[in-house]
């Protein structure tokens, strides 16, 4: 179990690297440093499975439950020519996920109905450029019909 643990650790210490990414990262939410960097590991970790799940979901995504993460570094710098071209792939993938999902502002404050927009029009909205986006986890623990969608990006 300790070797699973340590060759796990030693993935995710090299995915991070790979992307350039920091160990650490500055939220915008109330999660602590810690929880930002596992949970930014586990995104890493899983980033194929995540991606597919945000492109598949069915449902609007409350607005209230997007959560934004920065992370800081250059997102290529020391990756391998072969790394990077798988990046280029997973990223195209991760575009489009972003696309397919769908955001259901409940934030209005004057009654109407919400507005509705791809993951990638809020994003932008909030003047996070979606092209950033360096990977998603897609928590329905809470409720699976509203899932809880953090989104790490570059500044």
């Amino acid at each position: 179990m300790r070797h699973h643990v340590r060759t796990a650790g030693r993935g995710l210490l090299a995915a991070t690297l790979a992307l350039g990414l920091p160990l650490g990262a500055a939220a915008q939410t109330t999660m602590t440093g810690s929880q930002q960097v596992a949970l930014l590991h586990s995104a890493l970790v899983h980033f194929d499975s995540e991606t597919a799940t945000l492109a598949s979901m069915r449902n609007h995504i409350p607005s209230h439950e997007v959560v934004t993460v920065a992370v800081t570094g250059s997102m290529m710098a020391g990756g391998s020519r072969s790394t990077m071209a798988r990046w280029s792939t997973r990223h195209a993938a991760l575009q489009d996920a972003l696309n397919k999902a769908t955001i259901a502002d409940v934030d209005r404050n004057n009654g109407q109905s919400e507005d509705q927009s791809s993951l990638a029009e809020y994003l932008q909205h909030l003047n996070i450029d979606p092209s950033h986006v360096v990977a998603v986890d897609v928590d329905p623990r809470n409720d699976p019909q509203n899932p809880r969608v953090t989104v790490f990006y570059r500044r």
